[in-house]
């Protein structure tokens, strides 16, 4: 009996081999909102909510998505262009600015006349500036994903804060909602918002795993009976 050994290439191995390079990585935090808690001050003052963020596996944030529900209070006589709304990560220098008087330009000093809001905020949202989400009338609410305002100034055509400024470190932080009402009349009440965070985490390593590699990346052997001449 001859043994042959054969010799299987590395890549072969790692390809079969669990625990190897970044998996992508999803999680949503929501905290409920009593009513009394989300009243939104009428043109003065302003609520800030907190999400407390400690078991992330986030090693490498790629995308911060925010959603929020905006109600009229009453329900009919919201006002969509005053609502001011920023995220910040531990009180620190991270700031986004969600909205900031939508629609309001240098001659539309008002905003839009929206009753709520119940959006999302994603960074490179393909229905575009949430600054420009013009409502179909003063009685709807507006609805969709949109890209953040950024807009330090409602102004202004910069922006500079958008979601992406969070973008590396980890999941874990103190996440800070803020909202103020920027104008009196039509004041808004929050009812829901959720924070999702997504990015990678290296794939741990198992011990049985870099023991089978470490045979694998030597011959490996299989035994086979040549027949007798």
């Amino acid at each position: 009996m001859n043994l042959r050994l054969l010799s299987l290439p590395a890549a072969a191995l790692l390809a079969t081999t669990p625990g190897f390079g970044q998996i992508f990585i999803s999680e949503t935090y929501s905290t409920p909102v009593s009513a009394p808690s989300g009243i939104v001050p009428d043109g003065i003052g302003s609520l800030t909510f907190s999400e407390v963020v400690s078991g992330s596996q986030i090693q490498n944030l790629s995308n911060v998505v925010v959603s929020l529900n905006l109600a009229g209070n009453p329900a009919a006589q919201g006002w969509a262009g005053d609502m001011f709304v920023s995220l910040n990560r531990d009180l620190g220098s991270q700031t986004a600015v969600l909205l900031n008087q939508a629609g309001v330009t240098p001659s539309n000093s008002a905003g839009f006349g929206a009753i709520g809001w119940n959006v999302s905020f994603r960074y490179g949202a393909v229905n575009g500036d949430v600054h420009f989400a013009t409502p179909t009338s003063p009685s709807t609410v507006v609805t969709g994903t949109w890209q953040p305002d950024g807009r330090l100034n409602p102004t202004s055509t910069s922006r500079p804060a958008g979601l992406d400024v969070f973008n590396s470190g980890t999941g874990n932080a103190t996440w800070y909602l803020t909202i103020a009402d920027l104008s009196p009349g039509g004041s808004m009440t929050l009812t829901s918002w959720s924070l999702t965070l997504e990015g990678t985490s290296s794939v741990p390593e198992p011990a049985e795993s870099l023991g089978f590699v470490a045979v694998g990346l030597g011959l490996f052997a299989l035994v086979r009976r040549r027949p007798q001449a």
